[in-house]
Formats: structure tokens, sequence, C-alpha cells
């Protein structure tokens, strides 16, 4: 297998661990961006996955009290909160909370900023590059950049978590042994998780990725993360929590043309996504490669 597509492999099987995103969109998500990186920085990529510690899994396509600190893979914490930004919106006036911090939205900026970085480790910054593919896919998940207050959930429902959803459709494809043999998704971040798809097939999911939507280069320009969390936010007010998923826990009955236009713009974020990353990794790299400022 050629140097490149090693490197791609384990890209995907790297993606197959991510939170957010069910396995294949976040698969998809490095798919596209592999595509739109530039020779110089698939290069530099490439050198940085063969540093982790599960490279040699990934290329033959096994599967694979936190504290925030960048010191590379001697971080064994699992970090679960930096996967999403819990912006509060209520519906009912309920009172809100703030999203806590670090998040993703801390820490996308920060590994960002590591990799163009002049004086940290390629250990560390492999490890901030496999947190990046992670991060970059989770929030442009609209349920990840988001919390309800309501009556019923006071404390917030944790990006549609706590709503109990009965009448969606599985996912297609659906081969994950965990999840599929047990019906479709039974709450609202399940479903948008699974939107496109629950499986482990890398080679089903860069199939997929090449029949995505374009993302519009405009918007794939974008490279502030701010701009893109709340893009989750207004996303998840707009598209997400409406007809038929009211106030409340639920359950709701979802109908085909709820199903229907969750797919569609999962499949639009999930392009975006993958061509920020794209944009992002090119951009960091182009840096870390320019001569350091006296």
């Amino acid at each position: 297998m050629k140097a490149a597509a090693l490197a791609l492999a384990a890209l995907l099987d790297l993606a197959r661990s991510a939170q957010a995103w069910d396995d294949f969109a976040h698969m998809e998500t490095a798919a596209i961006a592999w595509a739109k990186l530039t020779p110089d920085v698939r290069t530099r990529v490439a050198t940085l996955l063969e540093r982790n510690p599960s490279y040699p899994n990934w290329i033959v396509g096994a599967k694979l009290a936190d504290r925030p600190q960048n010191v590379g893979y001697a971080d064994l914490f699992r970090h679960k909160y930096w996967h999403f930004v819990d912006q509060p919106f209520s519906p009912d006036n309920t009172p809100t909370q703030p999203a806590p911090a670090p998040n993703a939205a801390t820490q996308i900026a920060a590994f960002r900023a590591a990799l163009a970085s002049h004086d940290l480790s390629d250990d560390v910054k492999s490890y901030d590059l496999t947190w990046l593919l992670h991060l970059v896919g989770d929030v442009h998940q609209p349920l990840h950049c988001v919390s309800r207050y309501d009556q019923a959930d006071p404390k917030g429902d944790r990006g549609g978590n706590t709503v109990r959803i009965t009448g969606n459709e599985p996912p297609v494809p659906c081969d994950d042994p965990r999840f599929c043999p047990y019906g479709p998704p039974g709450n609202l971040h399940a479903l948008f998780d699974d939107a496109v798809g629950s499986s482990y097939s890398t080679a089903a999911a860069s199939a997929a990725a090449a029949k995505l939507p374009e993302a519009p280069e405009s918007k794939a320009a974008v490279l502030d993360e701010k701009v893109w969390i709340q893009e989750g936010l207004e996303l998840g007010q707009s598209d997400v929590y409406v007809k038929p998923i009211g106030i409340g826990r639920g359950p709701f009955a979802i109908t085909k043309d709820y199903q229907h236009k969750a797919i569609e713009l999962a499949k639009k974020r999930i392009a975006l996504a993958g061509a920020r990353l794209a944009n992002l990794l090119n951009d960091a790299f182009a840096r870390e490669a320019a001569e350091p400022e006296p």
C-alpha cells in the first residue's frame, strides 16, 4: 500500500473512534478533508499520524478526572467535554446557564495554534492533530453546539440527549453491532449523530463522501471556530427543535419529512466540515513551514 493510501486508511480509522457524528460521518469528513489537502500538507499529516500509538492497527483496519493539558500521548484522559459547546437557549424563558469551558471551541483554537507552532514536538502535534480531526467534525453537528432549557429540562437537555423520539427509521447504512440490532436511535441527539449512517466500513464512507454536495467556497473559507459553533446554535433553533419536536422530553413522533430534512442537513454539514478541516490544516501547516519571526 502506498504511503498516501496508508495515511488515508489511518485517517479514516482514526475518525471511527470519534464522538459526535457516528463513526461513518466522521470518516466522510476525513475523506473530504484528505482530498483537499495540499501535497505538502498530506505528507506532513501522514508523518504525524504515524506517531500515534494506534497507527499499526489503523492501517490494517482494526478498531481501535479530566483536565485541560497539551502533553501529547502522555495525556490518557478522555476529555468528553471537549466534544461540544452547550450554548444555551430557552423557548419558554426557563433560566439558562452559560456553556462551561474548556470545550470544543477552546480546544480547537488551542490545537490549531499548536500545529502552527515552531516550539512543540511532533509527538504533541500528532496528538493535537488527532483531536482536531474529531472536534472540527463534532461542532458541525448542530446538537453539539446547543443545549435547550425548558421546564422539563431546567438544567438543559445536553444537545437533545434527553429528548426521546419514536417512529424514525434506522440509518442507512446500518451495520454497527453496538447499536443497529436494537432498532433506530431513541433520542434526538442520536438521530442526528446517525443521520447519514452507522457503519465501520471505510470503503463505504469514502464512496459516500464522494457523493456529498460540494461545500460553498465562501463558507469553507471561514476558519473561525466561533462562527462554526454559532451556526450550530442557529441551526438547532431553525432546523432541529422544530415540529414535530416540541417542548419537553417527549417522546415525539418523527415524521418521514423531518428525518429526510435531518439527513440532508447532515450531508451539508459534513461536507462543510471536511472542507473547513482541510483549509484549517493547510493554513496551520503553511504557517508551521514558514520561517519563524525573529
